[in-house]
């Protein structure tokens, strides 16, 4: 009775058997490693590669509309304008004279500004809802209760434009602000009995730095972006044979370099 039994025992302890034991081919299959292959991924259409003229007006674009100063003017344009602006509010009068506040030189103001102007921004018996109410509404925001820039102008036609202007870039990045939030900070700009004014200098700079930031941050994202859409359009419309072509950026160093693409050149 036990015969069967012990026979099927010896059969499954035996090497090499194919009981429960897996086949030797099989298990060199599990030991080949799988095959990789690597696609290039362009960074232009495909279109574009095909045709140099296509490839040239697609570096075009990219180059003049996404890099260096084109992405500060047609990326930034209300930052860039507010440069412009602020710096040509250097000279303008009126101004009460006087001592200075001390701003921060990271602010890149033109000049630094007078306490008795900025007290008399400060001094305007206006609410910012009244400034909102009475003032031009240049835009959606404005027409929905926020404060924004031209409204603040008009509520102080007689002070000093630079120091409207800081006043205003004390409370907000851009061009329009929460009237809580203007209220609130010109409630504590007023209240700071400090000498330096040091509630506001403090304010002033954190809204630059945090709009200069913003804008760095943004560009450094986009540049790896950028340089190589306009390095492979720049290769595909002025020198698509060179051999380099499908390993840039490396190729313009290592091999077969930079030097080599006269050779190519159409």
């Amino acid at each position: 009775m036990l015969c069967p039994f012990l026979i099927i025992a010896f059969a499954l302890l035996i090497p090499g058997t194919s009981g429960f034991t897996a086949h030797p081919a099989s298990q060199l299959t599990r030991l080949v490693k799988p095959k990789i292959t690597v696609t290039k991924i362009n960074a232009i259409p495909e279109s574009f590669t095909n045709n140099f003229e296509d490839a040239r007006g697609f570096f075009y674009i990219w180059f003049f509309g996404g890099s260096g100063v084109g992405v500060a003017l047609r990326q930034f344009p209300q930052q860039y304008e507010k440069f412009q602006q602020v710096q040509s509010l250097k000279d303008d009068a009126p101004t009460l004279g006087g001592d200075t506040v001390g701003i921060s030189p990271l602010c890149l103001y033109p000049r630094d500004l007078r306490k008795a102007d900025l007290d008399k921004v400060l001094n305007n018996k206006m609410t910012v809802e009244q400034m909102v109410r009475m003032g031009p509404k240049p835009n959606y925001l404005s027409e929905r209760g926020y404060l924004c820039f031209p409204s603040f102008v008009d509520a102080n036609k007689c002070c000093n434009p630079l120091t409207v202007r800081a006043v205003f870039d004390a409370m907000s990045t851009g061009d329009n602000v929460s009237p809580d939030v203007a209220q609130s900070k010109l409630d504590e700009f007023k209240s700071d009995e400090s000498s330096d004014r040091a509630a506001f200098k403090n304010s002033l700079l954190k809204t630059k730095l945090a709009g200069f930031s913003s804008i760095a941050f943004l560009l450094f994202l986009l540049g790896p972006i950028i340089g190589a859409t306009c390095l492979e359009a720049a290769s595909a419309g002025w020198f698509p044979e060179w051999p380099g072509n499908d390993n840039l950026p490396w190729s313009l160093v290592v091999g077969p370099g930079f030097w080599t693409i006269p050779q190519y050149w159409i």
